[in-house]
């Protein structure tokens, strides 16, 4: 069972989350790497929130191969579509681990360390072509009692060292409504970036 847990009270997004096993049932033999079946997965709604922020979608049937260890820091605040947010404003440095890659399916799994924020992705979506990628995840969120819909978005330019420009969004799916007040709205979101544009490999 797929797992996800964040807690990372600068982005006041999630405190727990779980990935159930049927994330992306519907479409995982269907997602081509195409910006149609990446609103497939997501919706038509978020990819537009995503290239609001200026998240860079890399379509493509032919990923790199991403998998290793990545640290990003100095990581700053790019850009958000949540009141009150101030730009450049500084993150906890973040390590991203790829594995478990699957060009024929275009999945990986994905583990992801900043600060007290800790995220697992396992059956991820990814697309690219030459050295540049996208990967994409949906997570069921909790705080307090009620349960949100959250996503993930990664991309950047491989290299042998690293990976160059890589930016981190993350956005609310369906708040359910939030009756306790402790959620973004939806279509939301943040995008953060490694500001010295190079996430060398660990």
């Amino acid at each position: 069972m797929k797992k996800t847990i964040l807690v990372f009270a600068m982005l006041a997004l999630v405190l727990s989350c779980s990935s159930d096993d049927d994330n992306g049932e519907d479409i995982g033999n269907q997602f081509d790497g195409s910006l149609e079946s990446v609103e497939d997965f997501f919706s038509p709604d978020l990819v537009q929130a995503l290239q609001d922020l200026g998240f860079i979608i890399n379509t493509g049937n032919n990923p790199p191969n991403i998998e290793g260890v990545f640290f990003s820091s100095p990581f700053i605040l790019e850009a958000s579509s949540v009141p009150g947010d101030f730009i450049g404003q500084t993150f906890a440095d973040y390590t991203s681990e790829f594995f478990n890659q699957n060009n024929q399916a275009l999945t990986l799994d994905f583990n992801g360390m900043g600060g007290t924020q800790t995220d697992e992705g396992f059956g991820s979506f990814v697309s690219g072509d030459g050295n540049l990628f996208s990967v994409y995840l949906k997570n069921t969120t909790r705080i307090g009692n009620f349960d949100a819909e959250t996503a993930i978005a990664i991309s950047g330019r491989i290299t042998q060292d690293g990976i160059e420009d890589f930016k981190y969004a993350t956005l609310m799916l369906d708040d359910g409504g939030d009756p306790e007040g402790v959620y973004i709205e939806n279509n939301t979101g943040r995008l953060l970036y490694d500001s010295d544009e190079f996430s060398p490999r660990q």
